[in-house]
C-alpha cells in the first residue's frame, strides 16, 4: 500500500484524514463497491476523488446537483488535477470538445481530464456513450445516490440507466462503485442496493450523532410570539444564524421584521436570480451579515463553520431535509442549537404543498392537451411557449399556477417538456421562464409518464411528513428518533438512554425535579376511547375535541353533534388539554391518526384491549400521565402566563380608569359641590364618591381643610379615642360601626373612614 498520508498531503493539500475517511477510501482502492450513508458536512468527496488520483483511468462521477458540479470542479482544477463537467448549463460545441479532449487524451498525463461530472441525463446522449465506452474507467462515483431510489422525490427516468451504464462499461475492464448519499433511510438504502444490483459490497454508515449538536422543539402557534422568539434567541445568542422559513411570503414576513429591530440580517430564496443567490451566499460567508433568513434552497454547499444556530421558523419538510439543514451549525464542532418553533398546524401547511406538487392525472392531461392544442398526433414540435404560468392557468383551465409549475416538473422528469430562462432577468424570473415542447404529440395512452410512480411518491411525501410530525411532537429522544430513522446502528450502541441534548431529555430531566400533578384524571382517557368508539371513524381530532369541551362551534350545531350524549361531558378541560390526550393515546398505539389531508381518528387494534380490560390501561397510567404532563404543561404555562398578563392588563385599565375617575370627582369637589351633587352629576352612588374624596385625601391630593368640610372634628376625636381604648380591629369598618353605634348613633361611615385615613396620615 503506498503512504496515502504522502498523497493526501502532495495532492489535496490536506493534512489528514477525516474520522472513516480512510476506511472508506481504503475498501475503494481494493477495488471493493462501496456504499457510504454519511451526512454532508464530514467530507465524503475526498473518499472518492483519493482513490481517482490512485488509480489509472477517467473517474466518472454520476450527480444531479449543476451547482455542486461547478464547485467540486473549481476546487480539483485549483489543485492541479484536470476535472470537467457536462450538463445542461454547457454550450453544445463545449461538450464536444470535452468528449473529443476524453477520447484523444489519457487521463492521466499531466493535462488529461483525470475527472469527468455529469447529470444522469447524459446517459441519454448516444455520442457520450460512445465515447465513454471507448475509454478506461477508474472508478464511477454515484453522488446524491438517494435520487436511485423510486421513494425519493426528485426521481427521474435517467437514473434507471445507471446499472446498464455501468454494466457496459464492465464489460471491457473492472472498477469499483462507489454511492454516496446523506439522505437515506433504511427503505431507500435497500432500494439502492436492489437497483444498482449489488451483490458483494462495503457499507459505511457513520456520524449521524452530532454530539455537539442540541434539538430544541417548542411548539409555537401565533405568528406574532413566533417572530417575538427568534427576535429573543438571536439578541441573546453570539453569531452567527439561520432562519429556514417554508414560503417565500414566510421569508419576507421574518426578514422585514428583523430589520425593524436592528437585526444585521438578509434574505435569500429560489426567486432570486442566481448572481443575487451567489452574492448574498458569499457575503453571510464572509460574515458581512449575522443572520440570513432562507428558504431550503439556501446552504446546499456552504461551509461556514462557526454558524451557532439553525431556526426552523416553519416545519421542516421532512426528516432528511431538516437534519441536513440543522447540520449546517457547529461544523467547527463546538456547541450549537437547532431550534423548532414550528406548530402542530404547519402540517396543514405541508399538506397543502403535497397536494399541490402531485396534481391529479385529469389536471396533468388537461395542461398537456392545451400545450399541443395545434399539433396533431405524431406531429414532430420544437417550438417555445412564451407566457408566463398564470396565463397558463387561466388559459387551460386548471386555474391555478403553483399547480402549473409542478405539473411543468413532472412534464420536464419525463422529457416531454423543457424550461428554459434567462440568468439575468429580474429576481422573479421563475415566473418567466419559456416553456420549449420536446417531443412530438402522442395520445393519452402513450404519454410517457408513469402514472403509478407519481401516486408513489405523493404517498411517500405523507409518510415523510408523519415521521417529521412524529420526531417533533412525540414524547421520545429528539436524538434517538433521528439514529433510528437513519439506520445509525453503531451510534445508536453508543447512545446512552437519556442524550441530554434535546428538549425532551432535559424537560424529563426537571420534570423528575418537579413535583409531578395528573392532569386529567385516568377515567379521562376511557372517556375518550368510548366516544371516539360511538362516532365510528367519521370525524377530525378538532371536531371530536370541540364536542367533548362544549364548543359552539357552527359545524357542532349543524351536524347535530350538540345533540350527542357526551356533548361537553369533559367540559371542564379546555381542548388543548383534550387534544393532548388523544395525542398520548395515539402514541400509546391505543389510537390511529390518519395521513389524509384532513386526517380522521381511528381505533387501533389495541384499543379493544383497553375496552374490555381496564388493566391493560391502567397498568399504563403513570406513563400516560407522564406523558400527558410533559405534553400538555406547556399549555398549563401559556394558560397560567396568558391569566397573569390578562389580569396585569386589568389592573392597569382599573388604575387608569381610578386615577381618571378620581380626578373627575376632584375638579367638581374643587368647585364646592356636595357629595350628593357629586354623585348626581356623575350617575354615581354617593358611597362611591365619599371613598374618592377619601382616597384623594390620602393621596394627598385634597387638604387637611378641604376634608374638614365633610366631617365634624368633634365626631373624629371621639372615634379616635374609641379606636385606642377598644379591641376591635380597624381594618373591619363594619365591626367599628357596630361598636360605635352602642355609644351614639350619630356616626356615620364617612366619618370612620376619614378618621382612619387622617390617623394614617397623622393629621389628628
Amino acid at each position: 500500500m503506498p503512504n496515502l498520508q504522502k498523497i493526501l498531503q502532495e495532492k489535496f493539500k490536506l493534512e489528514e484524514f477525516r474520522e472513516w475517511q480512510l476506511e472508506i477510501i481504503e475498501s475503494v482502492i481494493a477495488w471493493n463497491d462501496t456504499l457510504v450513508f454519511m451526512p454532508t458536512w464530514w467530507g465524503k468527496s475526498l473518499t472518492y476523488q483519493f482513490p481517482g488520483v490512485m488509480r489509472p483511468g477517467l473517474v466518472i462521477i454520476i450527480s444531479p446537483l449543476i451547482s455542486l458540479m461547478k464547485d467540486q470542479v473549481d476546487k480539483l482544477n485549483e489543485l492541479g488535477l484536470r476535472t470537467e463537467f457536462i450538463n445542461s448549463s454547457i454550450w453544445v460545441t463545449d461538450k464536444r470538445f470535452i468528449l473529443d479532449e476524453i477520447s484523444q487524451n489519457m487521463p492521466d498525463e499531466v493535462w488529461g481530464i483525470k475527472f469527468l461530472y455529469i447529470a444522469p441525463e447524459r446517459l441519454n446522449d448516444e455520442h457520450f456513450l460512445r465515447v465513454i465506452q471507448s475509454v478506461d474507467i477508474s472508478l464511477i462515483a454515484i453522488d446524491e445516490a438517494h435520487c436511485i431510489s423510486q421513494w425519493w422525490h426528485d426521481f427521474r427516468p435517467s437514473y434507471m440507466k445507471i446499472k446498464w451504464f455501468i454494466d457496459s462499461l464492465r464489460q471491457e475492464n473492472h472498477f469499483p462503485i462507489i454511492a454516496l448519499t446523506a439522505t437515506a433511510t433504511k427503505k431507500v438504502r435497500a432500494d439502492i442496493v436492489e437497483r444498482l444490483w449489488l451483490k458483494n459490497y462495503h457499507i459505511f454508515t457513520k456520524w449521524f450523532d452530532r454530539k455537539n449538536l442540541v434539538f430544541i422543539v417548542r411548539e409555537i402557534t401565533k405568528k406574532e410570539e413566533k417572530l417575538k422568539k427568534v427576535l429573543e434567541i438571536i439578541k441573546k445568542t453570539p453569531p452567527y444564524w439561520i432562519v429556514y422559513c417554508s414560503s417565500i411570503k414566510a421569508v419576507k414576513e421574518v426578514y422585514d421584521f428583523l430589520k425593524e429591530e436592528w437585526i444585521n440580517a438578509w434574505i435569500y430564496t429560489w426567486e432570486m436570480n442566481a448572481n443575487s443567490r451567489e452574492s448574498e451566499q458569499n457575503n453571510f460567508m464572509n460574515s458581512s451579515y449575522d443572520v440570513i433568513v432562507a428558504t431550503n434552497a439556501f446552504g446546499m454547499w456552504i461551509d461556514k463553520k462557526d454558524i451557532r444556530y439553525v431556526i426552523h421558523y416553519n416545519l421542516p419538510w421532512s426528516i432528511e431535509n431538516y437534519y441536513q439543514e440543522a447540520g449546517r451549525a457547529g461544523r467547527d464542532r463546538k456547541t450549537s442549537y437547532s431550534i423548532i418553533i414550528a406548530s402542530y398546524q404547519d402540517t396543514i401547511i405541508q399538506e397543502f404543498f403535497i397536494e399541490n406538487a402531485y396534481p391529479p392525472k385529469e389536471d396533468i392531461l388537461k395542461l398537456y392537451d392545451y400545450f399541443y392544442k395545434d399539433f396533431k398526433l405524431w406531429e414532430w414540435v420544437w417550438i417555445q411557449i412564451l407566457k408566463t404560468y398564470a396565463v397558463i392557468a387561466k388559459e387551460s383551465w386548471i386555474n391555478w399556477d403553483m399547480k402549473v409549475w409542478s405539473i411543468i416538473r413532472i412534464f420536464e422528469k419525463y422529457w416531454i417538456v423543457k424550461r428554459w430562462f434567462d440568468t439575468d432577468d429580474n429576481t422573479s424570473d421563475f415566473r418567466w421562464r419559456w416553456i420549449t415542447l420536446l417531443l412530438w404529440k402522442k395520445t393519452t395512452k402513450d404519454i410517457p409518464i408513469l402514472w403509478n410512480h407519481q401516486d408513489v411518491l405523493k404517498n411517500e411525501s405523507y409518510f415523510k411528513l408523519e415521521q417529521i410530525k412524529k420526531l417533533l411532537f412525540k414524547p421520545w429522544c429528539r436524538k434517538r428518533f433521528i439514529l433510528e430513522y437513519f439506520w445509525d446502528e453503531e451510534d445508536l450502541r453508543n447512545l446512552w438512554e437519556t442524550c441530554w441534548v434535546c428538549d425532551y431529555c432535559l424537560d424529563k430531566k426537571k420534570l423528575k425535579e418537579t413535583v409531578f400533578k395528573e392532569i386529567v384524571p385516568t377515567n379521562v382517557f376511557f372517556i375518550v376511547l368510548e366516544f371516539i368508539k360511538k362516532l365510528d371513524e367519521k370525524f377530525w381530532a378538532n371536531i371530536l375535541a370541540s364536542v367533548l369541551v362544549w364548543s359552539k362551534e357552527k359545524k357542532i350545531t349543524e351536524w347535530n353533534l350538540d345533540l350527542n350524549p357526551d356533548y361537553a361531558i369533559l367540559e371542564e378541560y379546555n381542548k388543548d388539554i383534550v387534544m393532548s390526550v388523544f395525542e398520548v393515546l395515539i402514541d400509546a398505539w391505543y389510537l390511529y391518526k390518519s395521513a389524509w389531508q384532513y386526517p380522521k381518528i381511528w381505533l387501533s387494534e389495541r384499543w379493544r384491549l383497553a375496552i374490555f380490560s381496564n388493566n391493560v390501561l391502567l397498568d399504563e397510567k403513570d406513563e400516560l400521565h407522564e406523558n400527558l404532563f410533559m405534553k400538555a404543561s406547556r399549555f398549563l404555562n401559556k394558560e397560567k402566563e396568558a391569566k397573569k398578563e390578562k389580569v396585569k392588563k386589568l389592573e392597569n385599565v382599573l388604575k387608569i380608569e381610578k386615577i381618571d375617575t378620581l380626578t373627575q370627582t376632584e375638579e367638581l369637589y374643587d368647585k364646592w359641590l356636595s357629595i350628593e351633587e357629586i354623585a348626581t352629576q356623575r350617575e354615581l352612588t354617593k358611597q362611591t364618591i365619599e371613598w374618592h374624596i377619601v382616597s384623594l385625601y390620602s393621596l394627598g391630593k385634597i387638604p387637611l381643610q378641604k376634608i374638614m368640610k365633610i366631617s365634624e372634628l368633634e365626631k373624629l376625636k371621639f372615634i379616635k379615642d374609641f379606636l385606642l381604648n377598644s379591641q376591635v380591629e380597624i381594618n373591619k369598618l363594619s365591626e367599628i360601626k357596630t361598636e360605635i353605634d352602642k355609644k351614639r348613633k350619630d356616626i356615620s361611615y364617612l366619618d370612620i373612614k376619614v378618621c382612619l385615613a387622617m390617623i394614617e396620615k397623622k393629621d389628628i
